[in-house]
């Protein structure tokens, strides 16, 4: 069993604005924190914050509103996390390349050519480092 907090849908129900709460709640809960609970259901919400609203909104509606008005039970949807994907799976969704597309480097001639000759063998640079 899961209980959310559904401001939205309460003031749908009774034809209040966000707007209206916003200013009867002044001081007590930001605006923006009334306009979030509005917008959708929350997951979380300080108890603070609901008793204050419900007073705002009883000063709205000229009567006690319970809590029950603006909670509401849903059924709970957590489910079993997902297997991880196979490795056909993860490989299906590798894109194709197509090799005739790929660049292909071609040396211009341009610039300065690099001498290498004349610098030690890689034996010998391996030799070198045995004797460390």
């Amino acid at each position: 069993m899961v209980i959310q907090l559904n401001l939205g849908k309460y003031l749908k129900q009774h034809d209040i604005s966000a707007y209206r709460l916003v200013q009867e709640a002044r001081g007590q809960v930001a605006a923006t924190t009334v306009y979030d609970l509005a917008r959708g259901p929350a997951e979380r919400v300080n108890l603070r914050t609901v008793s204050q609203l419900l007073e705002a909104l009883s000063r709205v509606r000229g009567q006690k509103v319970a809590y029950t008005e603006i909670f509401e039970e849903v059924a709970d949807t957590a489910t079993e996390p997902a297997a991880p994907p196979t490795l056909e799976q993860l490989l299906a969704q590798v894109p194709v390349q197509d090799p005739t597309q790929f660049k292909k480097f071609r040396y211009s001639g341009k610039g300065k050519r690099v001498d290498i000759s004349g610098g030690p063998s890689i034996v010998e640079m391996i030799s070198e480092g045995r004797d460390r």
